[in-house]
């Protein structure tokens, strides 16, 4: 009797000890594989809180531009150049649209002048009849204002663009009913010969466009 209950009591414990030892198999199969495949689907889900993720590159800060990074910039590249409507403002048939160039790029460059200036109709044609006069800043200001407009002041300055600064422009013109129709404004930055396309439907008379030239803006584009 005695020895019929210690066989019972020993095939119990190998059958707990057997199930104890699948279990622990299978879940140990079941790691290994997690383990072996974290490894190359680890590429698949970059980590949420690093700000970009480049294929075969990882996150990098850019180093920030400094005071003689500026003093050795060089003319603006047109393909880290943006264009942007900042604002406008009527008075009477005159009519204008403040404009700027940004620096999207990570160096600080020059830029100066006055920007190349065309219109174009909705059917995309140029409009020709229309001649691009360069003016000031203070002409602007005093033909809005009905006031005299201030005696030029020289030359158009260069500026240097930070990362991100705006250099702004304003385009000037006269309406009316009966005027040309435009569709977009053909922006050029001087210097280059890209071209951005500003949408600005709008009526222009024949005659004359006003461009002032570029200066460092306080605007958000």
């Amino acid at each position: 009797m005695l020895s019929r209950f210690l066989f019972l009591a020993v095939a119990a414990s190998c059958v707990v000890v057997c199930s104890g030892c699948a279990g622990t198999g299978a879940a140990g199969r079941a790691n290994v594989a997690a383990q072996g495949i974290a490894p190359d689907d680890a590429a698949l889900h970059p980590n949420r809180n690093t700000p970009f993720m480049l294929p075969g590159e990882t996150p990098r800060l850019i180093p920030r531009a400094t005071a003689l990074d500026a003093e050795n910039a060089g003319p603006c590249d047109p393909d880290v150049l943006s264009v942007e409507e900042i604002s406008g403002d009527a008075n009477g048939i005159f009519r204008s649209v403040k404009l700027a160039f940004m620096n999207r790029g990570a160096m600080p460059c020059r830029l100066g002048g006055y920007p190349g200036i065309a219109l174009v109709s909705a059917e995309g044609e140029n409009i020709g009849s229309i001649s691009m006069e360069k003016v000031s800043s203070a002409q602007v200001v005093a033909e809005f204002g009905n006031t005299h407009a201030a005696a030029a002041g020289g030359p158009a300055p260069t500026v240097t663009l930070m990362p991100h600064a705006v250099a702004a422009f304003e385009v000037v013109w006269t309406t009316g009913t009966e005027c040309l129709r435009a569709a977009r404004i053909l922006v050029t930055a001087p210097g280059t010969k890209r071209t951005f396309a500003i949408p600005q439907p709008l009526r222009i008379c024949p005659g004359r466009i006003q461009v002032t030239e570029l200066r460092l803006d306080e605007g958000d584009v």
